[in-house]
């Protein structure tokens, strides 16, 4: 298919980029009339005061216009507010660095940092706007996609749909239907018409390769679970050795450098957090005492960087005597072990704040991979392959996989999220991340599976491996 002709969608490409640099411009209009008023010139100086904003137009609108293009903020496709969201701060931060410089360079001095500082303000407002606007707009021209999975058997397939339905609305896709990866005709068929595929984990990695090859002829767009060893090579330098391109695959953890930072960070974080949180955690420790006269806080032994044990430390939600009758079983929706306040406390994740501890003595990181039990972390890693590599680096208050996903998000679910901030880590993601926690703590979904779901899989798990440990004995 030739990507040669102009399209509808260029089109509207060039119409956002357009509308953004005028958003621009008139963003420091705004900013100059909010400072100066409609007065044009001023009468100290008897300089205009728009003179030096004019001058700088040219540089302004096209640096706007370049830097939206290379931040692909034109690309609403399967697009999500929170990202809008930060491409709208990323882009007033840079633009407004741009036309700092230019300033001083071309030393328009009549173009105070005043305006520019209010500027970057209503830059985010106006930019945001506008890209709600044509995301409005491109849904509405746009079709709703089809999503077909293909897999190994209907089972494997229902369950994937069933897990992919409530995420599908808001990415604009309906499900269409389910496809055998062995019915090749109908493979080949999906994949030449205008619907977009979904790769079950299950595939077989020669066919997985042989769908993704022929969907990237036909421009099919496909949906991939990465593997473990995928996730890996995210970002990964390429290299050359004579004339073979080889992918160097980093050692997994964080540099000198960023762990320093990242525990500067943690620092500030718990000291502000356990000062400003500490009245809900006494308010919240009455009503724990009140309601069932047990111990105020829950300490269990968990694992941190280099499966190293510690105490971690949380407000009880649960009965005294929770694991007497269960044992080590994963919580879920409705579960009779939590108490009444325990469920309120999950819910505002209050439970949470004792955590904030355990970073100041450096047992933990604000954000990192959720620390496990070392009998849960004993049994993933025979199951899981690459498990033991979330362990680069410190458990986490919260993390990539706890705002992605739900307490009872299977373990390989976890792990992929787990490698991937590792993998892609940065000051800014652990700022992100805890922007979207303070989002989460008022999302009310927290389950997919009940208690009773959960303890099956757990009884059911522990028989496997019984099966197996007697068979190898």
């Amino acid at each position: 298919m030739s990507n040669s002709k102009v399209t509808f969608t260029h089109i509207l490409k060039i119409i956002f980029l357009c509308g953004l640099v005028v958003m621009v411009n008139f963003a420091y209009v705004t900013s100059f009339f909010a400072i100066f008023g409609s007065e044009m010139e001023n009468v100290e100086s008897g300089v205009n005061n728009y003179d030096a904003y004019i001058a700088l137009v040219p540089i302004i609108s096209l640096s706007s216009f370049i830097l939206a293009d290379f931040l692909q903020m034109a690309r609403f496709f399967r697009k999500k507010n929170v990202e809008i969201i930060a491409d709208s701060i990323k882009f007033s931060f840079i633009q407004t660095l741009i036309t700092l410089s230019a300033k001083d360079l071309t030393e328009l001095r009549a173009f105070p940092r005043s305006v520019i500082l209010l500027s970057f303000i209503v830059l985010m407002i106006y930019i945001f706007m506008w890209q709600m606007i044509c995301m409005a707009i491109s849904r509405k021209v746009f079709e709703t996609g089809s999503l077909v999975i293909i897999g190994s058997n209907v089972t494997t397939m229902n369950q994937v749909k069933e897990k992919i339905s409530p995420s599908l609305k808001s990415v604009d896709l309906d499900f269409s239907r389910l496809v055998r990866y062995s019915d090749k005709r109908a493979v080949r068929a999906v994949i030449r018409s205008n619907v977009e595929i979904f790769i079950c984990p299950d595939v077989p990695e020669d066919v997985k390769s042989d769908i993704i090859l022929a969907c990237a002829k036909y421009n099919t767009v496909v949906y991939v679970v990465p593997q473990f060893y995928e996730i890996s090579l995210y970002k990964s330098k390429i290299i050359y050795l004579n004339d073979l391109m080889v992918m160097l695959m980093d050692r997994m953890g964080l540099t000198f450098e960023q762990r320093m930072f990242k525990r500067i960070l943690d620092l500030i974080m718990s000291i502000f957090a356990l000062v400003v949180t500490s009245p809900i955690m006494l308010l919240s420790a009455l009503l724990i005492k009140i309601e069932d006269g047990g111990p105020v806080f829950f300490k269990q032994e968990r694992l941190t960087i280099n499966n190293k044990p510690y105490y971690i430390y949380k407000l009880r939600t649960m009965r005294v005597d929770a694991e007497a009758m269960t044992g080590a079983v994963i919580s879920g929706k409705n579960d009779p072990r939590v108490t009444k306040i325990g469920r309120f406390l999950r819910r505002s994740k209050i439970d949470e704040l004792p955590q904030f501890m355990n970073v100041l003595m450096g047992e933990m990181s604000v954000v990192g991979p959720r620390s496990e039990r070392p009998e849960f972390v004993a049994d993933f890693e025979k199951k899981i392959p690459g498990y033991s590599q979330r362990f680069a680096v410190k458990a986490g208050i919260t993390g990539l996989a706890q705002v992605s996903g739900n307490y009872d998000t299977t373990a390989q679910d976890k792990l992929r999220y787990d490698l991937l901030y590792i993998k892609n880590y940065s000051i800014l993601q652990d700022i992100k991340i805890i922007f979207l926690t303070v989002r989460a703590i008022f999302t009310p979904h927290l389950y997919n599976q009940s208690f009773e779901q959960n303890r099956e899989t757990v009884v059911s798990t522990d028989a496997q491996l019984h099966r197996t440990v007697s068979s190898d004995g």
